[in-house]
């Protein structure tokens, strides 16, 4: 693979989660606040005017079982909305429901006992007065007997709901890891549970694979190469999302499978996690190389496992690196064994409706199986060549713009002109070794000097 082809989330990335998921909590707190808070007094209006008309004593029992159970009926049901529309965060709707229950509460008391504390602050007394029903007695026993009845009730049957919804949860997921574990890689696919893209967890699934959450990389991460970016978003993602009503109107189809192609170390594998974490799909990092040794005399059920594990996720990626060596011309190959794997790798690739992509990756397109790059399987390439000036700039920016940097506009430029013909690798190489040299003297900041240290030997003479 690329070897440091690694990169993390942007700023701008972990500050779009944190808001996404202060919304999260503040819609689903204000919601229940409003649902605890209004739904009793609703109950209680509809209890009083059934008293005046059948005593106090069905009212009231019908009262007591009403005031904890609707507020909940009523949250659930608007709970499994918002969740349908933010389904990637349980534990901030959870989170929120919960804290709308003790605010609501609190409301609620406040109103409960209004005619004890009403004179102490008139103003706020005044504005929550109308929501003060009249079987709220005067009386401070009453006040009293009734709150105890009605209100902690309400918070116990509520967020014991919630806990153990939870708890239920988490002990469906147990159950199903251990049986998962039990059975072995060699169970029925079918029989192992769906993961979901939303908090996907690769742990005790059971899966032979090492599947895992989408990759925090984006296109953001990537420097340079803008055409080659426009032309996946394009052909790839746009497709893949629909979020053009125009490819639904002409029944774009998305490709089952892309191939990047190109010298070592230029960013394919980069490329891949970029795709992925863009589409925010579940992944799969697999070399070739590694897949065929394990593949020795049971290839074919391999390959279907592989796939079997793809069809538990609504939507993933698969990224194979040094496809050559899994996917190599039949005719070159004297082995039954590797026809076998590629027919059977080409038939996955054939599926009309896949639930997943196959992104591939090699050094030498030109060994390649031709069936391989037909329509509707690996038929479109991208080549990931050395980067251009433009390139080379913007990935020592994009490598060092959250490190500490001593260098301006004129610096920049010179590195690109100082690294042409390096890889992506390369680069990324240099800003590291610049960083360990910088660390090492305990300086303040990166410098010009610390990255043309860090400079292959060959490059070197370009300062003379």
């Amino acid at each position: 693979m690329d070897g440091k082809e690694h990169t993390t989330s942007t700023t701008t990335e972990r500050s779009r989660d944190i808001f996404r998921a202060g919304i999260i909590l503040a819609v689903s707190t204000a919601i229940s606040s409003v649902c605890y808070l209004l739904v009793p007094i609703g109950v209680l209006l509809v209890g009083g005017e059934l008293a005046s008309h059948l005593g106090m004593l069905v009212p009231s029992l019908l009262s007591v079982v009403a005031v904890p159970l609707t507020p909940l009926v009523i949250a659930i049901s608007v709970f499994t909305v918002i969740d349908e529309i933010f389904g990637e965060d349980h534990k901030g709707i959870d989170r929120g429901w919960s804290l709308g229950i003790i605010i609501g509460a609190c409301l609620l008391t406040l109103i409960w006992f209004l005619p004890l504390w009403g004179q102490s602050w008139p103003i706020l007394a005044e504005k929550l007065r109308p929501l003060r029903v009249s079987v709220l007695f005067d009386d401070a026993w009453v006040m009293g007997l009734t709150w105890i009845v009605y209100i902690p009730m309400m918070m116990y049957v509520n967020l014991g709901a919630i806990v153990t919804d939870n708890t239920s949860s988490s002990v469906t997921q147990e159950r199903q890891r251990a049986g998962s574990s039990s059975v072995g890689a060699s169970s029925d696919p079918a029989n192992q549970p769906t993961q979901d893209i939303d908090g996907f967890s690769r742990e005790g699934t059971g899966f032979t694979y090492n599947w895992d959450s989408a990759p925090d990389t984006g296109f953001a991460d990537i420097g340079g190469m803008e055409s080659l970016k426009t032309n996946i978003e394009r052909s790839v993602l746009r497709p893949l999302t629909r979020i053009d009503e125009a490819y639904e109107r002409f029944n774009v189809s998305p490709p089952n499978g892309i191939l990047l192609y190109g010298p070592p170390g230029t960013g394919k594998t980069l490329f891949a996690r970029a795709i992925a974490g863009e589409l925010g799909h579940p992944y799969l990092e697999l070399s070739a190389g590694d897949i065929k040794s394990r593949w020795i005399n049971e290839s074919t059920e391999q390959v279907n496992q592989l796939f079997a594990e793809a069809e538990q996720f609504d939507r993933c990626v698969i990224f194979i690196d040094e496809i050559d060596a899994l996917l190599a011309d039949r005719g070159n190959d004297l082995h039954r064994e590797h026809a076998q794997v590629v027919n059977e790798f080409l038939a996955h690739l054939d599926d009309e409706n896949p639930n997943f992509l196959v992104i591939a990756a090699t050094n030498r397109a030109d060994l390649l199986d031709e069936a391989a790059t037909r329509r509707g399987r690996f038929d479109q390439q991208y080549e990931i060549g050395l980067p251009d000036h433009d390139a080379r700039e913007a990935i020592f920016r994009v490598r060092l713009c959250e490190l500490p940097t001593a260098l301006d506009e004129d610096n920049y430029h010179e590195l690109a002109e100082r690294s042409e013909g390096l890889s992506s690798a390369d680069i990324v190489g240099i800003v590291d070794d610049a960083a360990m040299h910088a660390a090492e003297r305990d300086a303040e900041a990166i410098t010009l000097a610390d990255l043309h240290e860090s400079f292959p030997n060959r490059f070197t003479d370009k300062d003379t």
